[in-house]
C-alpha cells in the first residue's frame, strides 16, 4: 500500500533555514536601501548640512588661491541661504568667471552613510576595530572628496568646463560608488589577512533585537554624553533657526501672504514663490534637527538587555 503521508527529504530546507539564507545575503542590500531612502529624505531641504558644506567651501576657495593665486572666491549661495558659493575665476572662462557651489551631495556625507552602513554590517569584525576603520574611513573618504573639489579648477583650465562638469557628473553618479566598494573590499582582505575577522561568525536571525530586552542605560558612558550634548547643541538650533532668526522670521511672513491668484493665474506678491521655497527649506531642516536630535537622544540613553540576561531571570 502507498504510504498516505510523506516524509520530507533530509536535504530539503525549512522554512526556518530558509529565513536564516534570505537575512544572511539580504540584510545588507535592504539595509542599503531603507539608509539611502532615510538619507534622501534627511537632506531633501538644501544645505542641509549647512555648517559643514561652508566649512568645505571656505578650504577649497583658501587651498586654491594658494596653489592657484585668484582663482576663487567665496560668495552667499542665494538658493540655499548659506556662504556655499564659489566663484572660479580665468580667462578661459565664458565671462572669466565660473559658478560652482557645495551641495549637501558634494559634502561627501553621501558616501560616508553608505561605505559605513556596509563597514557595520561586515560580520565577524569585533566592534574596537570596526570602530577604528570607521574612523578611518571617514577621513579617507573626506580628503578623496576635497581632492575631487580641487581638481575641478585644472581640469576647466587645462581642458574645458565641460570637461569640469562631466568628471564631477560621473564621479557623483559612478566614480565614487566604484571607489567606496574597492575600499570596502580592500579593508575586508586586510583584516582577514590579518586574522581579524572571525569567519565562523554568521548574522542569524536569533541575534536580532527584542524590544522586550529595551531599558534604559544604568549609567551613561563618555559617548553617550557626548551624544546628548551634541543633540541638545542640534534641537537649540533648530528651534532657533525655526523660531529665532529674524532673517528666517522675514521668510516665514512672505511665505504666509504668498497665494496664487487663480483669477490671474499669478503668485502674489510677486517673486514671493523665492521666499516661500527658502522658508520650506529652513522649516524642513529644523523639522529634520528635532527628530534626529529625539532619535539620538534615544540611542544614548537606552540600550538591549542581552538574552542571556532574560533567561537567567
Amino acid at each position: 500500500m502507498r504510504e498516505k503521508r510523506q516524509t520530507r527529504p533530509k536535504e530539503d530546507l525549512s522554512w526556518s533555514e530558509v529565513g536564516e539564507m534570505a537575512y544572511g545575503y539580504l540584510r545588507i542590500p535592504l539595509a542599503l536601501i531603507i539608509v539611502e531612502a532615510l538619507y534622501w529624505w534627511a537632506t531633501d531641504p538644501a544645505a542641509s548640512f549647512e555648517a559643514y558644506q561652508t566649512a568645505l567651501a571656505w578650504m577649497w576657495v583658501g587651498l586654491s588661491n594658494i596653489i592657484w593665486p585668484g582663482s576663487a572666491e567665496l560668495v552667499f549661495h542665494g538658493p540655499s541661504q548659506a556662504w556655499t558659493g564659489v566663484n572660479l575665476y580665468d580667462s578661459a572662462f565664458q565671462g572669466g568667471m565660473e559658478r560652482m557651489y557645495v551641495s549637501d551631495e558634494c559634502a561627501g556625507m553621501h558616501e560616508i552613510v553608505f561605505l559605513g552602513v556596509l563597514m557595520l554590517l561586515t560580520p565577524g569584525v569585533n566592534s574596537r576595530t570596526r570602530c577604528r576603520s570607521i574612523l578611518g574611513m571617514v577621513l579617507l573618504v573626506q580628503l578623496l572628496n576635497f581632492v575631487r573639489l580641487m581638481v575641478l579648477f585644472p581640469i576647466a583650465t587645462n581642458g574645458s568646463v565641460e570637461e569640469m562638469f562631466a568628471f564631477h557628473e560621473f564621479i557623483l553618479s559612478q566614480g565614487f560608488l566604484a571607489i567606496l566598494v574597492l575600499i570596502w573590499l580592500a579593508w575586508y582582505i586586510i583584516l582577514d589577512r590579518k586574522g581579524l575577522i572571525d569567519r565562523k561568525a554568521k548574522p542569524s536571525l536569533s541575534d536580532l533585537p527584542d524590544l522586550k530586552q529595551l531599558r534604559l542605560k544604568d549609567s551613561l558612558s563618555r559617548l553617550s554624553i557626548v551624544v546628548l550634548v551634541l543633540s541638545a547643541i542640534l534641537a537649540v538650533w533648530a528651534t532657533h533657526e525655526a523660531a529665532i532668526d529674524d532673517h528666517n522670521m522675514e521668510l516665514k511672513a512672505a511665505a504666509q501672504d504668498c497665494h496664487y491668484d487663480t483669477d490671474e493665474k499669478l503668485w502674489k506678491p510677486e517673486f514671493c514663490t523665492d521666499d516661500k521655497m527658502m522658508w520650506e527649506d529652513v522649516w524642513g531642516r529644523a523639522v529634520r534637527g528635532w527628530l534626529f536630535a529625539g532619535l539620538f537622544s534615544t540611542l544614548a540613553i537606552v540600550t538591549f538587555e542581552p538574552k542571556g540576561t532574560q533567561e537567567e531571570e
